[in-house]
């Protein structure tokens, strides 16, 4: 029962998912805006609907497997070390997380050859990410900055949790029917 009580309560979760959110979902919509007026060249306003519908389910998929990295942490560290600060730490892991991944993307391009040493030094860089994680959760005026941003950024789940509802209802019925 002692490790469930180190599950974080939604009031936790959603500052941290927040930040998510605006990470996957906004670079997704700068990607397919930018690829709209070509799509409008040979699809109909139905076949750009279901690709954002499949669009929005997948970035819905990839931020719930984005937050299970601070959750599983929150469950398998001492509460002390993760639990306690759970919405720093978070925003902290997470951010930083997809600062790499979208660094790596960046590098990955289809003229260069592909960049392997960016891949060998995951390991470390990962190990960085959480010395930094825990070193700069001890910074208050960080501390508090994180702790309000990911706040104010909550708003919009109010409009990414229900359009991806819709979008996840919608390549389903797309694929079963």
């Amino acid at each position: 029962m002692r490790f469930l009580s180190r599950f974080p309560s939604l009031k936790q979760l959603a500052p941290v998912y927040s930040v998510i959110v605006i990470v996957v979902y906004g670079f997704s919509m700068i990607r397919f805006f930018w690829r709209v007026p070509s799509l409008a060249n040979y699809s109909t306003i139905g076949q750009i609907g279901v690709v954002f519908s499949y669009m929005l389910t997948v970035n819905l998929i990839e931020s719930l497997i984005l937050i299970s990295a601070p959750i599983l942490l929150s469950l398998f560290l001492p509460s002390r070390c993760f639990f306690e600060q759970f919405v720093v730490k978070g925003v902290l892991l997470v951010s930083m997380g997809l600062g790499y991944a979208y660094y790596i993307a960046g590098h990955i391009n289809t003229e260069e050859p592909f960049p392997y040493e960016l891949f060998r030094l995951s390991p470390v860089v990962l190990a960085v990410i959480l010395l930094l994680v825990f070193l700069l959760a001890r910074i208050k005026f960080l501390k508090r900055f994180l702790e309000w941003l990911a706040e104010q950024l909550q708003v919009f789940l109010l409009l990414s949790i229900p359009l991806s509802l819709v979008a996840v209802v919608v390549v389903l019925l797309r694929n079963i029917f």
